[in-house]
């Protein structure tokens, strides 16, 4: 990077950095940073590594490559590794310091996020100028803003799990894929009015935050999880049905064996159906609400699935008539 700035290259500098912002998907966001930094660093490699228990034993998983050529590289299937002893150092050091850490043929930097350290770079370099170091940092602090931007916007306050605004966009990809690999599943607590008319909504939401956490220590490897609405949760799962349907299950009997403070055991009601051949996103919530209406008119505390309710019987299949708004 040369030190006299001229016009043109602030100018392109300012283009790549709007690019980057406008990104609204993390992967797409991912590719902008390391686009923008591989022109103006003129590197040869530059790597971007997930990382997680930064704090114990650091795991790194590759998520993005610029070769130098003007190429970005999206790994497949790219798993998790326990990180190196360069990769430890920089890690550790990032801890406490977040400028760059440069050794042999590498400069390192971490990428931070309510925090905590979620990523790392790791950049194919001479080592850095003053200058450059100082461009290196600020990117990276516009791109932890700008994370945390996107992080609000799909969270859900209370509980941190995604909210509605993500769930619709979700829906509405997976069944432009098809690929039939996906269960969407609604939960809900059951008799939650009862939690709040007694006990109040502080503890109300205490309970929330407790059912949203066992969903993450559950199905978290496996599953999206979402708000969808006051004590119901949508939980978007990988895998074939059968396995879905075994994995909400777990979640359902270890909420019924916790001991929540204050109300001691609850339960939850699941249904679920798999997400393929549905017109648009109203219809598959359309059908998993019908499986989850179903367990909770009949006894609640379990599974339900859509599909083997109507072939049991249990349930008529419903008609979308051309022509009819559906709203959820």
């Amino acid at each position: 990077m040369n030190a006299s700035y001229t016009p043109a290259s602030i100018a392109t500098l300012m283009e790549q950095m709007a690019k980057m912002t406008s990104q609204r998907e993390l992967r797409e966001l991912e590719r902008a940073l390391l686009e923008l930094l591989g022109n103006f660093l003129g590197c040869n490699t530059i790597s971007l590594y997930g990382v997680r228990n930064p704090e114990t034993e650091p795991e790194l998983k590759l998520l993005q490559v610029n070769d130098g050529n003007d190429r970005l590289v999206t790994p497949e299937d790219s798993g998790w590794l326990a990180a190196g002893d360069e990769a430890r150092k920089a890690i550790a050091i990032g801890r406490d310091n977040r400028a760059p850490w440069q050794y042999g043929g590498h400069v390192w930097q971490v990428v931070y996020q309510k925090n905590s350290i979620i990523a790392l770079l790791q950049i194919e370099h001479r080592p850095l100028l003053e200058e450059e170091a100082s461009f290196l940092s600020g990117m990276v602090r516009i791109h932890e803003n700008y994370l945390r931007l996107l992080y609000d916007a799909e969270r859900d306050m209370l509980t941190g799990l995604l909210n509605r605004r993500s769930f619709d966009a979700r829906l509405y990809e997976l069944l432009e894929q098809g690929n039939g690999q996906q269960t969407l599943a609604l939960v809900d607590i059951d008799h939650f009015k009862l939690v709040n008319d007694r006990y109040g909504h502080i503890v109300g939401d205490e309970v929330l935050l407790l059912v949203a956490h066992h969903m993450e220590q559950i199905l978290g490897p496996y599953a999206q999880l979402y708000r969808y609405g006051g004590e119901e949760f949508g939980i978007i799962l990988r895998g074939e049905p059968a396995l879905a349907h075994m994995r909400l299950e777990q979640l359902r009997l270890d909420i019924a064996g916790f001991i929540f403070p204050q109300i001691g055991h609850i339960t939850i009601s699941i249904g679920h159906v798999g997400i393929l051949g549905q017109m648009l996103p109203a219809n598959v919530v359309e059908q998993a609400d019908r499986a989850l209406y179903y367990a909770k008119e009949h006894g609640r505390n379990q599974v339900c699935a859509y599909d083997q309710l109507l072939q049991q019987g249990n349930i008529a299949p419903h008609t979308s008539y051309e022509g009819d708004i559906e709203l959820f």
